[in-house]
């Protein structure tokens, strides 16, 4: 774009605006770096200005559209101020907020924060492919902020490195809301126009313009794309290229593990049913948020694969105790009759040693003394009277199948101190609470080699230090639902990234 179709520097818009820089130009607008002069503060100012349609008065910087062009002018005008009103709404660190939105020069303009690292697209271009490492502490922030956009009924539709700005610390930010959709109250699209995309990170409900299709999966198909790029440095193949030779369409560097590879293959499935629904199941499959829900993780075979009945209703058990036998239906009756004498045992020797010595009769406590016996829970006190230890026990959880070696409760799960091998290397040494990775001194290590050490609960990172092993940097901190929420990201050394 020439100098001419830009806003001069100096120039000043509301009394209060004053251009300091230009960032960049697209097909839709002109974005610059601006100061508010009232309040010495520094912003990024957007600009509705139409590649080929909008001209520049030279005099008075004013837009000028050709009366044929006005209609088309207009129409995408009011799309540039739906997108403000949008981003105005939404309130998260991951997400760039607009503070301001008003009308000048015979076109609009809205203010938001300006994010001075550079985008993603920027980073590749200078310095060529990230680390997996690298991608793998941006993830679960892109994660936590296009799982927002989704709770409230969004969908971005135009991911990509070039709209992922990485802020002073390093944190990603989605930017560019252009072409997002939004669904109504009833459900529907609330815009019937059609929809943008960048080639290569839409899928093909995008590019078809099936907005009756859209959805989560349509942005966690661009976000595989954005990840193939970043660990590439290589445009993403298109959906014909990955429907015609499927896994072999990805050329990923030598170094990418295993599991980000099955990644975004997984999240790039040409057949959107067949993709991750959620954020969250993206997160389950990396470990770091809720147990697998409706899906399976993608195997070495098949990337994409959908779990089996069986698989599912194991997983409504997991994730529903209330629904598996309880522990004394379980056991059979010889069982239950070993279970009863040695109870009644028991019962005896208290008995024994809460009754009065001497012959004393108890003065109005054997109410109390009985209430104590009906109180105790006969299968705890059993466990601890004759506690038990496995070897190699084959056990299901919500993370997957393991071996478990440790105490166990009557029910026999793992409860106490043990440790637990995953069939696919993972492995988890701390606590358990009948069955459940539950506890402080907790050590998790990943199938790359990452390791997290510090406390679990209900089976997930709760607080503590997850360590990346490529290049030694950690995040220590708390996490919600799995993934890093408070605390901060360190290199190898301890310096604050």
């Amino acid at each position: 774009m020439t100098e001419k179709q830009l806003l001069p520097i100096g120039t000043l818009l509301q009394n209060r605006y004053r251009v300091e820089r230009q960032l960049s130009s697209g097909g839709f607008g002109n974005t610059y770096v601006v100061r508010n002069i009232n309040f010495d503060e520094r912003w990024a100012m957007k600009e509705f200005f139409m590649k080929g349609i909008s001209e520049r008065d030279g005099q008075t910087t004013s837009v000028t559209v050709a009366s044929a062009s006005k209609p088309q002018f207009e129409a995408q005008r009011d799309k540039f101020n739906k997108e403000a009103r949008r981003l105005r709404r939404l309130r998260h660190p991951g997400i760039v907020h607009v503070e301001d939105l008003f009308d000048d020069n015979c076109t609009s303009y809205y203010i938001m924060d300006y994010i001075g690292g550079g985008s993603l697209a920027d980073a590749v271009k200078q310095s060529g492919p990230l680390t997996e490492a690298r991608v793998r502490q941006l993830l679960p922030m892109l994660l936590d902020a296009l799982e927002y956009v989704h709770n409230e009924k969004m969908w971005h539709l135009d991911l990509k490195p070039g709209n992922i700005l990485l802020d002073d610390n390093g944190h990603p930010v989605l930017i560019d809301f252009g072409a997002s959709k939004q669904l109504g109250v009833s459900g529907a699209q609330s815009t019937s126009t059609g929809m943008t995309y960048t080639q290569g990170y839409a899928p093909s409900e995008q590019v078809d313009q099936n907005l009756d299709r859209i959805g989560p999966w349509t942005d966690l198909y661009a976000l595989g794309a954005t990840l193939y790029n970043l660990l590439s440095g290589q445009a993403p193949p298109l959906v014909s290229e990955i429907q015609e030779s499927e896994a072999e369409a990805f050329a990923f560097p030598s170094g990418v593990s295993k599991q980000m590879r099955q990644l975004v293959v997984w999240m790039m499935s040409p057949n959107r049913r067949k993709r991750p629904q959620s954020v969250a199941e993206v997160r389950d499959f990396l470990q770091l948020g809720d147990t697998m829900g409706a899906r399976q993780q993608p195997t070495t075979d098949d990337a994409t694969r959908m779990p089996d009945d069986a698989t599912r209703r194991r997983s409504n058990n997991l994730a529903n105790p209330a629904s598996q036998p309880s522990f004394w239906h379980r056991l059979t009756a010889l069982q239950k009759g070993v279970m009863a004498a040695a109870g009644a045992a028991l019962v005896a020797v208290l008995l024994f040693v809460l009754w009065p010595k001497g012959g004393e009769t108890p003065e109005g406590d054997v109410e109390e003394d009985s209430q104590l016996v009906e109180d105790l829970d006969l299968e705890e006190a059993i466990r601890d009277v004759f506690p038990t230890t496995a070897t190699d026990k084959p056990c299901t959880s919500p993370l997957g199948d393991y071996t478990y070696t440790g105490p166990v409760d009557a029910e026999g799960m793992p409860h106490g101190m043990g440790s637990a091998t995953f069939d696919d290397g993972r492995s988890y040494d701390g606590p358990f609470e009948h069955g459940t990775m539950q506890g402080k001194d907790a050590r998790f290590r990943m199938q790359n080699g990452d390791v997290f050490t510090g406390e679990f609960r209900d089976n997930r990172f709760y607080n503590g230090r997850y360590t990346v092993k490529d290049d030694g940097s950690y995040f220590q901190g708390t996490f919600k639902n799995g993934q890093p929420d408070k605390g901060n990201w360190y290199d190898k050394t301890g310096k604050r990234l």
